[in-house]
This record gives C-alpha cells, structure tokens and sequence, in this order.
C-alpha cells in the first residue's frame, strides 16, 4: 500500500504522543481554502499548489490569480515551494517514474518551464522529494532520497543544468539552506548504534565542496531540519539506542564544530530569540545558550487518550505574544507559552471531517506567522488562516 506524503512522512517525523487530552477549543478562522498541497509566502500573497497554482490574499484568502497545474493523478508532491520576486520553484515525483521540476512566473503563475529528471527504483529510497533554493542567478534543486547526482544547479530562464553532483549517502529532504552566500546540505552517512550525518557548506558557482563536518547521531527521514542563527547552525540528531540526542552547534564561517551536548528526547530546534533555542517534537523544549542549560520543558505525550497522534515538524515562535504553534496530525495545533513552555490550548482544525481510517490525518501537518496572520496547513488539502489576537 502506498500512503501520501503527509500521512506517511509526516507523520514519522515526529515523537508519539498518547495519554490523558484536555478538550481542543473552537476557533474560526478569518478564511479556509481549498486545493492546497503546499504553500509558501510571497509578500502579502499566499501561493499555493494543488491541481491549481494560486495567487491568494493573505488578509482575505480571496484568489487573485490562477493556473492549472498539469500533473499526473499519481504524483507525489510537492513537499516545497520556494516563492521569491522571481520565481516560484516546486517539484514532484511519479511513482515508478521520474522527478519533475517546475518554475513559474509570479505575476502570471503560467509555467515558465518543466524539468523532467531521471530516477530509476535502483537509485531511489522511498520518496525522492525536491527541496528547492531560489536565488537571484539561479536555481538550486535537492532531490532526496536519490543513489546518484542529486544536487543541481538549473538556469532560471530555461531549467538547463548549470552544474549537478552526487551528495553521498542520501541528502536529506529538509537538509538544505543557504547562508553567507553558500549552499548548506545535511546528509545520512550511517546508520544504527554509530550512526553520523555531514554538513556540507557547497561553492554555488561549482558545485565543488567547501567544508564538510561529520556529526554523531542518527540523521532521520523528516526530522532533519537545521536552524541557523548568528552565523550558527543548531542541529539535533538522535544517537540510538535509547531517547539520547546531541544537539551539534557549528561555526558556519570555519566549517568546525564549537560544541555538540547530549540531552535527552530532543526534536529539531525551529526558532531563535533572545539567547534562547526553541526545540518542538512531543517534549517541546527551550534551552539557554549561554548557560547551556534546559531552562523548561513541556510534556506533549499525554494529552491525547485512546489514539495515536504525532507531533508534527515546523513548528512556529511568535514573539509578539510570546508564544509556540505547535501542530499535531489527528485533531489540532497546541499554543504553548514561549516563557515557561505551559499549553495555554489547543485548537481543533477538523472543521467538521470525519473518516474511520487509521491513516486519516485532520490536524496541522504546517504553519507559518506572517505578521499577525497564523497559516495552517490542516487535513488533507486545506489552508487555514488565524488571526493570533483571536487564538
């Protein structure tokens, strides 16, 4: 049986949550659109890919413009959209088949070219998502779970390869960024009880390798994400057996790391503020970097009785009000307070769907704060916008 993205993928990125529940609250949104399988940000639109490609308000969620999409009926994807000024960027998989790359123009959202890339099942593990960098000269493209070349560099004006190489042993879907005018690529190494994972900082005029730095611990499928704050990268990587994490701080600029702590039951770390690292999963949590310590942690495992729920990556810090999104798969999202980690409610996003089957998923697979302005990526092929001051 094959599951979708986010019912399968999603949900393995994240810790199990199972135990005593506290009633999620009713909360409208200020709009709720259909057709949404990813989205990203682009000033004050919302672009937005499902059968359509679309432009929407963010205030209103009300469409400005659109554009069939022509995919097949079993592609996968995407997982990422990349917005910019310039170019809309996403991709999908076929199963059994091919990676496909598309660039649209975001004034018109007609499609400015497709790039179709070769993958065949020897070379392929699991789901090869297209994770994309767009930059004012070029296109950067991360194919994960890919047994050959898998890091391209594509001509924003045609799709053409500039450059392409192989990241060894699996880049990571969510393991690429871009800092200092460099590209920053995560990847798996090994696995089991001495298991490791690199940070490559790679030249994008080249392709060739700057630096590269081997980390302890299991680097996982859909919890890999890095945050990178000060010139810094925070990474956290499970080391098995057992719930031991390190939590890996690297010098950016020399390519070294300065210091890697073993803490236990860590999930990736999503925000920076004030001296402080958010972490989410289902022990969310908030550690000082100057005193090196947990200063709190919230329990997310027993607030859910009878079922088995995920806590979802991609969680969301808002300053302003001083607070954590956090989203879970079955029902809903948490708001946590940011200063003591207490959870101040939860939200249900359900709007009403009901399925018996065990892999349906209603909750919030993502969310992103745009000014006062909460986005949730809820169940399956919605998008929920919340006004914070009403949450």
């Amino acid at each position: 049986m094959m599951y979708s993205r986010r019912a399968f993928l999603r949900l393995g990125a994240a810790a199990i949550v199972d135990g005593v529940a506290s009633p999620a609250a009713a909360a409208e949104p200020i709009w709720d659109a259909g057709d949404v399988e990813e989205f990203a940000v682009l000033g004050d639109e919302i672009i937005t890919v499902g059968r359509y490609l679309r432009a929407l308000d963010l205030r209103t969620g009300q469409e400005r413009r659109s554009a069939r999409l022509r995919r097949s009926s079993n592609a996968e994807g995407p997982d990422a959209v990349a917005a910019t000024a310039s170019a809309i960027v996403f991709g999908w998989y076929v199963w059994y088949e091919d990676v496909y790359i598309a660039c649209v123009d975001p004034r018109s959202v007609q499609t400015r070219w497709t790039r179709r890339i070769k993958i065949v099942d020897r070379e392929r593990e699991n789901v090869p998502y297209v994770t994309p960098v767009v930059r004012p000269d070029g296109i950067f493209v991360l194919i994960s779970g890919k047994y050959s070349e898998n890091l391209f560099r594509l001509r924003p004006d045609t799709g053409e390869t500039v450059w392409s190489r192989y990241i060894p042993h699996m880049a990571l879907r969510d393991g690429l960024g871009w800092h200092g005018g460099r590209l920053l690529v995560r990847s798996r190494v090994t696995r089991g009880a001495d298991a490791s994972g690199d940070l490559l900082a790679v030249d994008p005029a080249t392709g060739s390798t700057v630096w590269r730095v081997r980390l302890q611990g299991q680097q996982e499928l859909g919890a890999e994400a890095m945050l990178v704050a000060d010139n810094r990268a925070y990474i956290v990587s499970p080391v098995p057996p057992g719930n031991g994490c390190k939590l890996h701080i690297v010098d950016l600029n020399s390519g070294t790391i300065l210091k890697s702590h073993t803490i236990d039951s860590l999930a990736d770390p999503f925000a920076f503020h004030d001296g402080i690292v958010y972490l989410g999963g289902g022990r969310p949590a908030a550690w000082d970097v100057s005193s090196e310590q947990i200063v709190w942690r919230a329990d997310l495992e027993h607030r859910h009785p009878n079922i088995v729920t995920f806590i979802t990556h991609q969680p969301v810090f808002d300053a302003v009000r001083r607070r954590l999104y956090l989203g879970e798969t079955k029902t809903s999202f948490f708001i946590l307070s940011s200063t003591d980690g207490s959870v101040l409610r939860s939200v249900d996003v359900r709007r009403g769907s009901t399925n018996p089957s065990i892999m349906a998923t209603y909750g919030a697979y993502r969310m992103h704060l745009e000014r006062d302005v909460l986005l949730v990526g809820a169940g399956v092929s919605r998008l929920l916008a919340f006004s914070t001051a009403s949450l």
